[in-house]
């Protein structure tokens, strides 16, 4: 198993890289902060060592998202998203260092984040921000928690604004408390607010408000695009797992193929997810490749090589071994390797003859029905009748 050991190989140094990316990207910050707002050096020397703490802290919190949540660093998630976005939060807190202490729009820092990464790596990015601007910029006590208070606020309502018919309701909150929380947090700390204060906190309260409202769509959809360019890569031909399936096994190879094409046939006639069918049968026994046992080495392939959480989903929920099957693509993919599978075992002589063809079909899904291996997988009764009826015309079964 050279092979995948060294693909493996391949993947944790991509990690280590992208953790290194990380590193130099919050060292950059923490050199260009210090530089624009003169701290010194003992001050900036305490944000390096912040920094240090961030990302050994942040690679722990990534590996255990990769091994117990069925994902690369993110759901379904790829290695550039978080470069991209870890990037543009860090020029966009350099960019608003420059407001006065209280009134930095942080809540659109930490509401961008969480548009294209999930919650909880938003809030960890920003907060670990917020602590550098403190650190560097000198921030008093009352103005890292009125920030950390924005930020927690900025990844909570990404979760209205997902839904069309909340986001006038999300705006006028974002509005209300980019101005609310600063005024109250300096007028503990400092007394009555000044004009100054009500006037940048709602220049930024403004331009949060741009934020949600022009970036998330481009943001949000953007992210949630890329697992579909990652399907059409990982079944390309000249895919690396593709090519290692290949020298594996030709058989495994063409047992792949086959329940590939019928798993998006079958897809395509109840309008269900044709390509995360297609993807997830041509995987769906990548595990030989790792040996025993096979679908926890199916997963882990799978995690290394950054697959969509849906398809790395459909692997963990092989034949209802260790999951139960959970989605209409996930059934569609063992009703059809189960029909396959039985089809390369039978003689041709058998199959020849459609009367026996529709009997092997009928009676073996019905068999799987009424184990009720499907009831929790959304699969209603008459789509699973059309896939039947279907399948008893599939050619390619032969």
């Amino acid at each position: 198993m050279a092979d995948m050991t060294g693909t493996e190989e391949r993947f944790i140094a991509k990690r280590v890289i992208k953790l290194f990316y990380l590193a130099g990207v919050s060292a950059l910050l923490t050199l260009l902060l210090g530089v624009c707002h003169g701290a010194s050096l003992g001050d900036t020397l305490a944000a390096f060592f912040a920094d240090v703490v961030f990302i050994v802290l942040f690679a722990f919190y990534l590996e255990e998202d990769r091994l117990h949540r069925f994902g690369a660093p993110d759901s379904s998630e790829d290695y550039m998203r978080l470069a991209v976005l870890f990037t543009a939060g860090a020029a966009a807190m350099l960019a608003f260092s420059f407001f006065p202490a209280y009134t930095a729009p942080v809540f659109a820092v930490s509401f961008l984040l969480a548009a294209g990464l999930k919650r909880e790596a938003a809030i960890v990015i920003t907060v670990f921000f917020d602590i550098q601007a403190a650190l560097v910029c000198q921030l008093s006590c009352g103005a890292l928690v009125c920030y950390l208070m924005l930020t927690l606020l900025g990844a909570l309502i990404v979760s209205m604004y997902r839904q069309p018919e909340y986001r006038r309701y999300a705006n006028l909150t974002a509005l209300a408390v980019s101005i609310a929380i600063p005024v109250l947090f300096y007028y503990v700390e400092n007394g009555i607010p000044k004009f100054r204060l009500f006037l940048f906190s709602g220049i930024g309260a403004c331009i949060s408000i741009l934020f949600m409202h022009f970036l998330y769509d481009r943001v949000h959809d953007r992210f949630e695009n890329a697992a579909s360019i990652s399907l059409d890569t990982i079944v390309d031909k000249n895919y690396h797992l593709v090519q290692e399936i290949k020298r594996y096994s030709q058989v495994d190879y063409n047992h792949a193929l086959r329940v590939s094409r019928i798993s998006a046939h079958c897809a395509a006639s109840i309008d269900a997810n044709v390509k995360v069918a297609a993807v997830g049968g041509f995987y769906y026994r990548i595990g030989k490749l790792g040996g025993e046992p096979f679908i926890e080495n199916g997963i882990r392939i799978a995690q290394n090589n950054c697959f969509p959480s849906e398809i790395i989903q459909i692997l963990s929920e092989y034949n209802g071994e260790l999951a139960p099957i959970s989605t209409i693509e996930s059934a569609i993919v063992h009703i059809t390797d189960t029909l396959v599978t039985k089809f390369e075992l039978l003689d041709r002589n058998t199959l020849s003859n459609s009367w026996n063809r529709d009997m092997v079909i009928y009676q073996t899904l019905n068999e799987k029905s009424s184990s009720g291996i499907y009831d929790e997988s959304g699969l209603t009764m008459n789509r699973f009748l059309k896939i039947r009826e279907f399948l008893a015309k599939e050619e390619e079964l032969l």
